[in-house]
């Protein structure tokens, strides 16, 4: 969706995703300086016509310490809307996550608590049964596999130990519903470890 604009911190790391009108608002308070427009677009008054956003940076650095809330959603949108097990990434023919084939899986069942807790076997660490650690995203068939088992147990490696949200999950979280533009290619670190989806939105 080409009127969304990508936010960069003063020393250019990618921070966050606003809509044109609080970018607009943010560049007439000079708190940020406009890095890339996007080119058959304006922003048009009675009087002036306006380059149009597509990323802008901050002027002065700002702490971004954001806390993601903790829902089926935004398990999904961590997990890059990729079964942890099989590696299945459903879509929808236009391309978005088809979030009705996937679904949340008790990495350490629900059937192994003690108390309303596990411990994590990858870490020792000693959680409630439904939290950010101990979720994963996981398709219909390989949910029902697995059952009341860990992944060891249903002999099931998992992709990627589960994991609170980082920056760039919190970063992804946000652009995931977007129609990647272009413009904000060059913005991306190129370790993430969602760059190849990425691209992939760009290529087609």
């Amino acid at each position: 969706m080409r009127s969304a604009v990508l936010l960069l911190n003063a020393d250019y790391t990618p921070i966050k995703v606003l809509s044109w009108q609080r970018a607009m608002v943010l560049l007439i308070e000079e708190k940020v300086n406009l890095v890339s427009a996007y080119a058959d677009m304006a922003v048009r008054s009675a009087s002036a016509s306006f380059p149009f956003p597509a990323v802008v940076v901050l002027r002065r650095y700002a702490s971004f310490a954001q806390r993601v809330k903790f829902n089926r959603q935004n398990v999904l949108a961590r997990d890059e809307h990729r079964c942890q097990y099989c590696g299945f990434q459903p879509r929808k023919t236009s391309g978005a996550p088809k979030l009705e084939a996937l679904t949340i899986d008790h990495v350490v069942p629900r059937a192994q608590s003690a108390l309303g807790r596990v411990v994590l076997p990858w870490s020792g660490k000693r959680v409630a049964v439904t939290c950010w650690e101990n979720v994963a995203t996981a398709c219909v068939d390989c949910n029902t596999k697995k059952a009341d088992r860990t992944p060891l147990q249903a002999h099931m490696p998992i992709r990627r130990w589960p994991r609170v949200p980082t920056q760039w999950d919190v970063l992804w979280m946000a652009v995931h519903w977007y129609d990647v533009p272009s413009e904000w290619k060059d913005w991306l670190p190129e370790d993430s470890p969602w760059r190849e989806y990425w691209e992939a939105e760009l290529e087609s």
